[in-house]
């Protein structure tokens, strides 16, 4: 599996498993993508961060291991509470974390979620005005045979 279809691949899951929870109104922006959301929403970027592709055996049996990590950002309005911006954040990490889709992407435990931050440096796709985020990731890694 090359990388745009692992990217293709963990982005079918999302949108699949998302709509499948209690948070299922909030809307998911991915990276490059961002629609100016007035309310809620989470936004998702996937970051590849390793690759390492070797030709094993005979010529044309190629391996390919890549990894990357999904971030995961929570934006909800100031003075909701911590837990408005942290609960889908665990939903988000539970929906990825100690999954394998199509076989080939193995995505490993997620990290806790971040300390909540407030104002508006805290990421690029954030839109103007004050909200209170809090982040979570999930990393994984790509098997390909080429």
């Amino acid at each position: 599996m090359d990388w745009h279809d692992a990217e293709a691949a963990i982005r079918a899951h999302v949108e699949a498993q998302w709509p499948l929870s209690q948070f299922a109104a909030m809307p998911l922006a991915w990276e490059n993508e961002f629609s100016g959301y007035q309310n809620d929403f989470i936004t998702l970027v996937v970051e590849g961060t390793y690759a390492d592709k070797s030709i094993y055996g005979s010529s044309g049996k190629r391996l390919s291991v890549e990894a990357g990590i999904v971030f995961f950002h929570c934006f909800v309005e100031p003075g909701r509470g911590k837990a408005a911006a942290l609960a889908p954040v665990v939903a988000m990490t539970r929906i990825l974390e100690l999954r394998a889709i199509q076989g080939a992407i193995r995505l490993e435990g997620g990290a806790p979620p971040s300390p909540v931050a407030e104002g508006p440096e805290v990421a690029a796709q954030q839109p103007g005005g004050a909200y209170y985020r809090c982040s979570g990731s999930v990393p994984f890694i790509v098997i390909g045979n080429r």
